[in-house]
Order: C-alpha cells, then structure tokens, then sequence
C-alpha cells in the first residue's frame, strides 16, 4: 500500500485513490479470508481448539446529507440520543485473547436512500455466520448481547454446527418442567444461587449464580444461567450448549468485552469512520481496509508472543500503531514537498517484520 501510495504522487493525480476504493476490481471477501487462514496458521490453531465470535454494533456520525446510507440511529452511550450517521454490525473472531476483525455490515433504517435493500441486524449477523469459513472445523461459540438474542440467530448457528452464548432481558419467559416461567422468577428460586469468585473484565469479582434448564419454543432446550452482583441488575445468560458449565457461560460471555476495546482502537487509533466518500462501494471498502489494518496489527503482537509472551503483554494497539508509522512512516521514507517525490530506503515492511522476529 506504501508503493502504491508513493506511485500515485510520481505518476498519477490524488483522484486514483478514490478510483481504487469505489471503481477498482478486487474483492474484500479474499481479503477477509486471507487474513482468517493467516489468522489460524500463525496461531496454530487445532481442531479441539475453542474460538469465539463475537458480533456487536457501532454508530459512526456523520454531518453529510448527500453520503449514501445515513440515517437517524439511537445512541445507547449518549442515553438513547438521536445521532445522524452510519450504524455497523461488526464481527471478530478471538482465540487466546488475540482478536482478528472479520466484516463490518452496514445497517440503515427503513426507507434511507442509497444503503441497498433494508435488512435487520438480527438478518446481518445471520449473513455474518454464514459467510464464516473456518479453515480447521473447531468448537465456536457465537458471543453477542441481548440486542442480538433471537431465535433465528440461535437456529442459524445451530444449522452451522455452532453454540450461541447470549443474554435473555428480564421480561423473556422459557418453560421449566413444562411450566412457563418468567426468567425474574427464577431470582426467588435463593437455594439454587452459590456463591463463586471469578476473574471476569480485568478484576475479580464475587458472584452470586444459579444455572436453570429451560425449553424456548422455536428452539428447544436451553441453559440460562443468573448472575447477581452487589448494587447491580442481575443477568441472564442464555447457552445453547447444555453441557457448558455455569462457570464457563459467564467466562465465555465475559470475553465478548474484547469487541469493545476493538472498537474503540478501530475509531481512535486507525480512522475508522473518517470517511469523506460519497459512493457506498467506497465506504465498504474504507471500512474492510481499516479492519484489515487492525489485523495486522494483531498479526506483530501474535509474532512478539511467540517470541516473548511477557513482553507481549505490554504492547496495546496504541503502541503497535505508533511503532509501525515510526518505522515505515518515519524512518524508511523522506517526503520532499516541492517536488512531492517519495524516495524509498529499502523493502519497509520485510524489513520491519525481520527486525521484529529476530
């Protein structure tokens, strides 16, 4: 991309690089793959292996009337506040705390212009598993909050061969002993709660826990498990997979939280939603491009732990990112403005990637 990018100054006008996001022929699904196979090679990845992916949301707001696919979105940070701009469905793929971004599907309300047909998100997570090809068929588990809980969803990852863990909201019912039983009842049920510790979001917390079986219509035979923490709202996870310990479903779901710092790496640190593009192709593409950028970021950490699993605790993205425009950016090229001409020391990247792995 830095050849390209100094090609275009020496022999082409800036406008090449909108032609390469909005008219250029190449395909971000092979991107994408590319990446997941890189993703399982380096980290070896088995077939007894455990992976999650993880599915959530996020608004990017936008002041311009003319970009394609805009529209009025609730914003749950800001106290459900109308925020104008794009709404993602973003997926990850984690194992072994390493997150590898997978696609980032654009949701609009019904009758925005320029944004394609009007799909639900439930709709484009189902399209999200279903594009999902795992080079080894290992266990996965799809992790995502209630606002994604469904049983379309479930059914679609059963049909794939994969378990949901999600959380049901306190006005769901399920049926108990061919009883229907509102999952608020199930707080009342105090000799079936224990008490357990568990390091769960950076910090070890002590819970109070209790794990039901249940039957959803529709669904079949669930596991919800209810978490009560002091001064808190207790929680209802819901799994799929019967056999799954309580201890596990609150692990498991506790790592859905990597989405979130993956986001906000995504917005602060690699331009995310700094799109200026009025072409729906090319704002794709902006966004595949930024995804694949966070990988390969992923993919330095991933080579440092197994170089060095101590000193690879300490490299955030922050610090990745600074590092690899201090190296590329800084050091192997000079700009001269005048005649804005790029001139190349050596081959950036190999190089950089040696002097990482040695």
């Amino acid at each position: 991309m830095v050849q390209s990018l100094a090609h275009s100054f020496l022999h082409r006008s800036l406008s090449s690089f909108t032609r390469f996001l909005g008219q250029n022929l190449w395909a971000m699904e092979e991107l994408t793959q590319s990446a997941l196979d890189q993703f399982f090679q380096t980290l070896r990845i088995r077939v007894r292996d455990v992976v999650f992916l993880i599915v959530d949301d996020t608004l990017v707001q936008k002041t311009g009337k003319k970009i394609p696919g805009c529209g009025w979105h609730k914003d749950h940070a800001q106290n459900m506040a109308n925020v104008f701009g794009h709404q993602w469905v973003l997926s990850a793929l984690l194992h072994k705390d390493f997150l590898l971004p997978l696609w980032a599907k654009l949701y609009h309300p019904k009758g925005v212009r320029g944004g394609g047909p009007f799909e639900t998100k439930i709709a484009l997570a189902q399209k999200i598993i279903r594009a999902l090809v795992l080079p080894i068929p290992c266990k996965l588990y799809v992790l995502a909050d209630s606002w994604y809980w469904a049983k379309t969803l479930a059914n679609a990852c059963r049909r794939c061969g994969y378990h949901m863990i999600s959380q049901l909201k306190s006005n769901s019912v399920l049926w108990i002993d061919e009883k229907k039983t509102s999952v608020k009842s199930l707080l009342n049920l105090t000799s079936s709660y224990r008490e357990v510790s568990l390091f769960v979001y950076g910090r070890t917390k002590t819970l109070r826990i209790a794990r039901f079986m249940g039957d959803i219509k529709g669904l079949g035979k669930v596991a919800v498990v209810v978490v009560k923490e002091k001064r808190k709202k207790p929680t209802y996870l819901v799994c799929t997979n019967i056999h799954l310990a309580a201890i596990d479903i609150i692990k498991y779901y506790a790592k859905r939280w990597k989405i979130e710092q993956m986001i906000k790496d995504l917005k602060q640190r690699l331009g995310f939603g700094d799109y200026q593009v009025r072409d729906l192709q090319a704002i794709e593409r902006h966004v595949a491009l930024v995804l694949l950028s966070y990988f390969v970021l992923i993919l330095l950490k991933i080579l440092q732990w197994l170089k060095d699993k101590k000193r690879c605790l300490d490299l955030s993205i922050r610090r990745l990112a600074f590092q690899v425009r201090n190296n590329i950016l800084l050091e192997n090229i000079s700009v001269t403005l005048n005649a804005m001409r790029i001139r190349f020391k050596q081959s950036i990247l190999d190089t950089y990637l040696g002097q990482l792995w040695a």
